[in-house]
Protein backbone atom coordinates (compact mmCIF):
# COMPACT_ATOMS: atom_id res chain seq x y z
CA UNK A 1 0.00 0.00 0.00
CA UNK A 2 1.76 3.27 -1.20
CA UNK A 3 1.94 6.10 1.48
CA UNK A 4 -0.79 7.94 -0.72
CA UNK A 5 -3.98 5.92 -1.04
CA UNK A 6 -6.14 6.82 -4.73
CA UNK A 7 -9.82 6.49 -4.61
CA UNK A 8 -12.39 6.65 -7.39
CA UNK A 9 -16.08 5.55 -8.59
CA UNK A 10 -16.65 3.64 -11.86
CA UNK A 11 -17.56 7.29 -13.87
CA UNK A 12 -14.14 8.09 -14.36
CA UNK A 13 -13.58 4.82 -16.73
CA UNK A 14 -10.67 3.89 -15.57
CA UNK A 15 -10.21 0.27 -17.17
CA UNK A 16 -10.07 -2.61 -14.40
CA UNK A 17 -6.65 -4.09 -15.45
CA UNK A 18 -5.26 -0.25 -14.95
CA UNK A 19 -7.16 -0.33 -11.66
CA UNK A 20 -5.86 -2.69 -10.65
CA UNK A 21 -1.89 -2.73 -11.84
CA UNK A 22 -2.14 0.85 -9.86
CA UNK A 23 -3.60 0.13 -6.66
CA UNK A 24 -6.59 2.54 -7.74
CA UNK A 25 -9.89 2.00 -5.30
CA UNK A 26 -13.21 2.25 -7.55
CA UNK A 27 -16.21 2.70 -5.64
CA UNK A 28 -19.26 1.63 -7.81
CA UNK A 29 -22.19 4.43 -8.58
CA UNK A 30 -25.64 2.65 -8.66
CA UNK A 31 -27.97 2.16 -11.71
CA UNK A 32 -31.79 2.02 -11.62
CA UNK A 33 -33.51 0.10 -14.98
CA UNK A 34 -37.39 -0.53 -14.91
CA UNK A 35 -37.20 -0.01 -10.73
CA UNK A 36 -34.31 -2.21 -10.48
CA UNK A 37 -31.05 -1.08 -9.05
CA UNK A 38 -27.61 -2.54 -9.82
CA UNK A 39 -24.38 -1.90 -8.95
CA UNK A 40 -21.96 -0.21 -11.90
CA UNK A 41 -20.07 -2.54 -13.28
CA UNK A 42 -20.96 -5.37 -11.26
CA UNK A 43 -24.19 -6.58 -11.73
CA UNK A 44 -25.40 -5.93 -14.77
CA UNK A 45 -22.97 -6.27 -18.16
CA UNK A 46 -22.67 -3.11 -20.77
CA UNK A 47 -24.21 -5.19 -23.48
CA UNK A 48 -27.16 -5.98 -20.83
CA UNK A 49 -27.57 -2.65 -19.90
CA UNK A 50 -27.20 -1.14 -23.79
CA UNK A 51 -29.76 -3.93 -25.37
CA UNK A 52 -32.30 -3.09 -22.39
CA UNK A 53 -32.31 0.65 -22.50
CA UNK A 54 -34.20 1.45 -25.01
CA UNK A 55 -36.94 -0.29 -23.77
CA UNK A 56 -37.29 1.14 -20.85
CA UNK A 57 -40.84 2.57 -19.40
CA UNK A 58 -39.17 4.87 -17.13
CA UNK A 59 -36.15 6.93 -17.80
CA UNK A 60 -33.06 5.21 -16.45
CA UNK A 61 -31.57 7.15 -13.65
CA UNK A 62 -28.42 7.16 -11.51
CA UNK A 63 -27.37 6.98 -8.18
CA UNK A 64 -24.16 8.28 -6.02
CA UNK A 65 -22.24 5.64 -3.65
CA UNK A 66 -23.79 6.01 -0.19
CA UNK A 67 -21.83 7.79 2.55
CA UNK A 68 -21.08 4.44 4.03
CA UNK A 69 -19.53 2.57 0.37
CA UNK A 70 -17.15 5.88 0.62
CA UNK A 71 -16.05 5.72 4.30
CA UNK A 72 -16.03 1.49 4.38
CA UNK A 73 -12.92 2.10 1.56
CA UNK A 74 -11.32 5.26 2.83
CA UNK A 75 -11.39 3.15 6.36
CA UNK A 76 -9.85 0.03 4.06
CA UNK A 77 -7.12 1.39 2.84
CA UNK A 78 -6.17 3.57 5.96
CA UNK A 79 -5.90 0.50 8.41
CA UNK A 80 -4.08 -1.22 5.29
CA UNK A 81 -0.91 1.78 5.97
CA UNK A 82 -2.31 4.34 3.66
CA UNK A 83 -1.57 7.62 5.47
CA UNK A 84 -3.54 9.75 3.10
CA UNK A 85 -6.07 9.41 0.58
CA UNK A 86 -6.69 11.19 -2.58
CA UNK A 87 -10.10 10.69 -4.00
CA UNK A 88 -11.02 12.16 -7.60
CA UNK A 89 -14.27 12.30 -9.12
CA UNK A 90 -16.33 13.99 -11.61
CA UNK A 91 -17.51 17.52 -12.07
CA UNK A 92 -19.91 18.84 -9.24
CA UNK A 93 -21.91 20.39 -11.81
CA UNK A 94 -22.52 16.72 -13.19
CA UNK A 95 -22.84 14.70 -10.42
CA UNK A 96 -23.47 14.23 -6.63
CA UNK A 97 -21.11 11.56 -5.87
CA UNK A 98 -17.96 14.20 -5.13
CA UNK A 99 -20.17 15.84 -2.62
CA UNK A 100 -21.17 12.40 -1.09
CA UNK A 101 -16.98 11.56 -0.93
CA UNK A 102 -16.83 15.02 1.12
CA UNK A 103 -18.99 14.17 3.16
CA UNK A 104 -17.57 10.58 4.40
CA UNK A 105 -14.44 12.73 4.33
CA UNK A 106 -15.34 14.13 7.43
CA UNK A 107 -14.84 11.60 9.72
CA UNK A 108 -11.29 11.16 9.13
CA UNK A 109 -10.15 14.52 9.08
CA UNK A 110 -7.49 15.91 7.09
CA UNK A 111 -6.32 12.09 5.91
CA UNK A 112 -8.98 11.94 3.25
CA UNK A 113 -8.62 14.66 0.44
CA UNK A 114 -11.86 14.91 -2.33
CA UNK A 115 -10.50 16.50 -5.73
CA UNK A 116 -13.04 17.29 -7.92
CA UNK A 117 -11.41 16.35 -11.40
CA UNK A 118 -14.17 19.22 -13.47
CA UNK A 119 -14.98 15.63 -15.86
CA UNK A 120 -16.29 12.71 -16.28
CA UNK A 121 -14.85 9.24 -17.88
CA UNK A 122 -11.06 9.24 -19.29
CA UNK A 123 -11.09 12.74 -18.41
CA UNK A 124 -11.11 12.24 -14.96
CA UNK A 125 -9.53 8.72 -15.37
CA UNK A 126 -6.70 9.92 -16.49
CA UNK A 127 -6.19 12.47 -13.56
CA UNK A 128 -6.53 9.14 -11.34
CA UNK A 129 -3.93 6.83 -13.42
CA UNK A 130 -1.28 9.73 -12.72
CA UNK A 131 -2.00 10.21 -9.08
CA UNK A 132 -2.09 6.44 -8.86
CA UNK A 133 1.27 6.05 -10.39
CA UNK A 134 2.96 9.05 -8.56
CA UNK A 135 1.68 7.54 -5.67
CA UNK A 136 3.28 4.31 -6.28
CA UNK A 137 6.63 5.70 -6.98
CA UNK A 138 6.84 7.15 -3.62
CA UNK A 139 5.89 10.72 -4.14
CA UNK A 140 4.69 12.62 -1.23
CA UNK A 141 0.80 13.63 -1.04
CA UNK A 142 1.45 16.83 -1.84
CA UNK A 143 3.73 16.38 -4.68
CA UNK A 144 0.78 14.03 -5.96
CA UNK A 145 -1.38 16.61 -5.73
CA UNK A 146 0.36 18.97 -7.74
CA UNK A 147 0.58 16.77 -10.27
CA UNK A 148 -3.35 16.39 -10.57
CA UNK A 149 -3.81 19.69 -10.26
CA UNK A 150 -2.14 19.81 -13.18
CA UNK A 151 -2.90 17.05 -15.04
CA UNK A 152 -6.23 18.89 -14.62
CA UNK A 153 -5.62 21.48 -16.72
CA UNK A 154 -4.65 20.05 -19.36
CA UNK A 155 -7.39 17.39 -19.65
CA UNK A 156 -9.89 17.27 -22.71
CA UNK A 157 -12.98 15.44 -23.38
CA UNK A 158 -15.34 16.09 -25.99
CA UNK A 159 -17.92 13.89 -27.71
CA UNK A 160 -20.68 13.70 -30.67
CA UNK A 161 -24.04 12.28 -29.09
CA UNK A 162 -25.98 10.14 -31.43
CA UNK A 163 -29.52 10.60 -29.98
CA UNK A 164 -30.43 13.28 -27.48
CA UNK A 165 -33.45 11.50 -26.07
CA UNK A 166 -31.43 10.01 -23.21
CA UNK A 167 -30.19 13.95 -22.20
CA UNK A 168 -33.59 15.13 -22.90
CA UNK A 169 -35.21 12.44 -20.22
CA UNK A 170 -32.17 13.03 -18.03
CA UNK A 171 -33.06 16.32 -17.71
CA UNK A 172 -29.36 17.47 -16.47
CA UNK A 173 -28.57 19.75 -19.48
CA UNK A 174 -30.44 22.48 -19.20
CA UNK A 175 -29.85 24.18 -22.64
CA UNK A 176 -31.71 21.09 -24.13
CA UNK A 177 -34.83 22.20 -23.57
CA UNK A 178 -34.70 25.26 -26.29
CA UNK A 179 -34.90 23.85 -29.47
CA UNK A 180 -35.46 20.50 -28.66
CA UNK A 181 -37.48 19.18 -31.64
CA UNK A 182 -35.04 20.63 -34.35
CA UNK A 183 -31.81 19.30 -31.75
CA UNK A 184 -33.13 15.93 -31.99
CA UNK A 185 -33.03 15.45 -36.00
CA UNK A 186 -29.32 16.47 -35.93
CA UNK A 187 -26.33 15.02 -34.28
CA UNK A 188 -24.76 16.80 -31.55
CA UNK A 189 -21.50 17.79 -30.53
CA UNK A 190 -20.28 18.55 -26.73
CA UNK A 191 -17.80 18.77 -24.38
CA UNK A 192 -17.03 19.23 -20.85
CA UNK A 193 -15.42 22.64 -20.18
CA UNK A 194 -15.77 24.54 -16.74
CA UNK A 195 -17.46 21.49 -15.19
CA UNK A 196 -20.40 21.79 -17.46
CA UNK A 197 -21.73 20.47 -20.57
CA UNK A 198 -21.45 22.50 -23.23
CA UNK A 199 -22.57 22.26 -27.03
CA UNK A 200 -19.70 23.12 -29.53
CA UNK A 201 -20.98 21.99 -32.99
CA UNK A 202 -23.64 20.06 -34.85
CA UNK A 203 -24.00 17.76 -38.01
CA UNK A 204 -27.06 16.42 -39.65
CA UNK A 205 -25.15 12.95 -40.09
CA UNK A 206 -22.71 10.82 -38.00
CA UNK A 207 -19.80 10.72 -40.40
CA UNK A 208 -19.73 14.67 -40.46
CA UNK A 209 -20.07 14.78 -36.96
CA UNK A 210 -16.92 12.70 -36.41
CA UNK A 211 -15.04 14.52 -38.68
CA UNK A 212 -15.79 17.69 -37.13
CA UNK A 213 -14.91 15.62 -33.65
CA UNK A 214 -11.84 15.13 -35.57
CA UNK A 215 -10.92 18.20 -36.06
CA UNK A 216 -11.43 19.26 -32.77
CA UNK A 217 -9.15 16.85 -30.92
CA UNK A 218 -6.26 17.95 -33.34
CA UNK A 219 -6.60 21.34 -31.84
CA UNK A 220 -5.93 19.91 -28.62
CA UNK A 221 -1.95 20.13 -29.80
CA UNK A 222 0.51 16.97 -29.35
CA UNK A 223 -1.61 14.72 -26.23
CA UNK A 224 0.28 13.21 -23.46
CA UNK A 225 -2.86 10.02 -23.58
CA UNK A 226 -5.74 9.52 -25.37
CA UNK A 227 -8.60 7.58 -25.61
CA UNK A 228 -11.37 7.09 -27.65
CA UNK A 229 -14.76 6.77 -25.77
CA UNK A 230 -18.15 5.00 -27.04
CA UNK A 231 -21.29 3.67 -25.53
CA UNK A 232 -21.65 -0.11 -27.04
CA UNK A 233 -20.11 0.65 -30.62
CA UNK A 234 -16.99 -0.72 -30.68
CA UNK A 235 -16.44 -1.41 -34.07
CA UNK A 236 -17.00 2.82 -35.06
CA UNK A 237 -14.77 3.05 -31.96
CA UNK A 238 -11.92 1.27 -33.11
CA UNK A 239 -12.02 2.72 -36.47
CA UNK A 240 -12.00 6.33 -35.49
CA UNK A 241 -9.34 5.57 -32.97
CA UNK A 242 -6.98 4.94 -36.00
CA UNK A 243 -7.73 7.97 -37.46
CA UNK A 244 -6.67 9.63 -34.40
CA UNK A 245 -3.68 7.57 -33.95
CA UNK A 246 -1.34 9.96 -34.90
CA UNK A 247 -2.04 12.67 -32.08
CA UNK A 248 -0.31 10.94 -29.32
CA UNK A 249 2.69 8.97 -29.65
CA UNK A 250 1.26 6.18 -27.21
CA UNK A 251 -1.57 3.75 -28.92
CA UNK A 252 -4.97 5.10 -27.82
CA UNK A 253 -7.16 3.70 -25.05
CA UNK A 254 -10.15 2.10 -26.50
CA UNK A 255 -13.06 2.59 -23.33
CA UNK A 256 -16.82 1.88 -23.36
CA UNK A 257 -17.93 3.69 -20.89
CA UNK A 258 -19.77 2.92 -17.81
CA UNK A 259 -23.53 2.47 -17.60
CA UNK A 260 -23.67 5.48 -15.46
CA UNK A 261 -22.68 7.71 -18.22
CA UNK A 262 -24.55 5.62 -21.11
CA UNK A 263 -27.46 6.09 -18.62
CA UNK A 264 -27.23 9.86 -20.38
CA UNK A 265 -25.69 9.83 -23.39
CA UNK A 266 -27.16 6.59 -24.27
CA UNK A 267 -26.11 4.36 -26.98
CA UNK A 268 -24.21 5.31 -30.31
CA UNK A 269 -21.95 7.75 -28.61
CA UNK A 270 -18.26 8.45 -29.78
CA UNK A 271 -15.71 10.51 -27.88
CA UNK A 272 -12.36 11.53 -27.40
CA UNK A 273 -10.61 12.05 -24.05
CA UNK A 274 -6.81 13.46 -23.81
CA UNK A 275 -4.59 14.86 -21.53
CA UNK A 276 -2.44 17.77 -23.75
CA UNK A 277 1.37 17.70 -23.49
Amino acid sequence: MPSTAIVTDTTSDVPPEEAKALSIEVVPVLITLNGHSYVDGLELSRADFYRRLPMTKAPATTAAPSLHAFEAVYEKVLSKGAEKVLSIHPSEKLSSVVNIARQAATSFGDRVHVFDSLYVSLAAGFQVMQAAAAALAGETFETILEGVQRARERARVAAVIDTLEYIRRSGRVSWLRAGLGDLLRIKLLVRVADGAIQRIGQARTKPKALEQLRAIAETWGPLEKLAILHSSVPAEAAEFAERLRGLCTQAPLIVDVSTAIGTHAGPGCIGVAALSR
